[in-house]
């Protein structure tokens, strides 16, 4: 996900804040559905309607991760991203002993012990990889940036530097990307990177553009999209907590993200006993991952 600072753009949130965008500014929700019927309706509606097709096919339950697993019990998995500068931050996460994931961000002061100790708590270690922005004002004080105008060999370089700074994770994400996930050859370096790794993509959708999932696709590369985010804008946590809640009771599951400086962690860890009215466990987002391939 993106982290913000531009105040020329209309997007609510002191700064500092983490907002996902597209170019419209507007995050947007994708499933991660099986390839058939279901993708194709995903796709068609994407390319002819837009995002007004993508709340609407959203609105009929269309774009949500399936929760046929037999147990009845509706599956929320969490990923709390930007992870890495502090550990002081991790605290409340720990705290809720479940089964979150973790975007740990490369080459931080914390980042290689975080990865290393992720799986004690519980948790699922990704790497919150950065890829290049639109606007470069999104990306914020990171590192191990990959940038569309690199070649093959310095894209690959990139991320396994940036894979080498978090060992252990399992899993890599995207931090920003509006512009890197549109570039196929850039995703595809990326994600053969991935691949020769044994690991699996969690997209943070940032554009409707993104040809993600279709890279993703051609090499096989296992993927979860995230659908819900809860802290955007950030002062409305709660009540995107509670949208969640009423999403997963509804739909059966959802695939949600946060970030661990938004104050999220203390909002979910006070409301756990909703989810646990409404009968919501927590999983691993690997149990959604998805193969892709033809």
């Amino acid at each position: 996900m993106s982290w913000a600072t531009n105040p020329a753009r209309d997007r609510p949130g002191p700064h500092g804040s983490f907002q996902p965008v597209d170019k419209a500014h507007k995050p947007y929700m994708m499933k991660p559905s099986t390839v058939g019927a279901a993708g194709g309706l995903r796709g068609a509606c994407w390319r002819a309607t837009g995002y007004f097709g993508l709340v609407v096919a959203l609105w009929f339950g269309l774009l949500v991760p399936s929760s046929a697993d037999g147990t009845g019990q509706p599956r929320v998995a969490l990923v709390f991203d930007h992870a890495g500068a502090s550990l002081a931050e991790l605290a409340p996460i720990y705290a809720m002993h479940e089964p979150f994931g973790l975007g740990i961000f490369p080459n931080m002061r914390y980042s290689a012990e975080i990865a290393r100790t992720a799986a004690a708590h519980g948790l699922t270690p990704i790497l919150h990889l950065p890829l290049e922005p639109i606007h470069p004002a999104d990306l914020g004080p990171v590192t191990g940036t990959v940038w569309v105008h690199m070649s093959d060999a310095q894209v690959a370089h990139v991320v396994e530097r940036d894979l080498d700074s978090v060992p252990g994770v399992v899993g890599v994400n995207n931090h920003a990307g509006s512009r890197a996930t549109t570039d196929r050859r850039i995703m595809m370096d990326v994600l053969r990177v991935v691949k020769a790794r044994g690991l699996w993509f969690n997209e943070n959708p940032e554009t409707p553009e993104s040809i993600v999932p279709q890279v993703a696709r051609r090499l096989d590369v296992p993927i979860v999209v995230t659908t819900t985010y809860l802290d955007i804008p950030p002062d409305r946590i709660a009540q995107k907590v509670q949208a969640l809640i009423a999403t997963a009771t509804r739909h059966g599951s959802a695939v949600a993200a946060a970030h661990i400086s938004t104050g999220a962690p203390d909002v979910v860890r006070r409301m756990l006993p909703e989810f646990r009215r409404a009968g919501i466990v927590f999983v691993p987002i690997t149990v959604f991952l998805e193969h892709r391939g033809p």
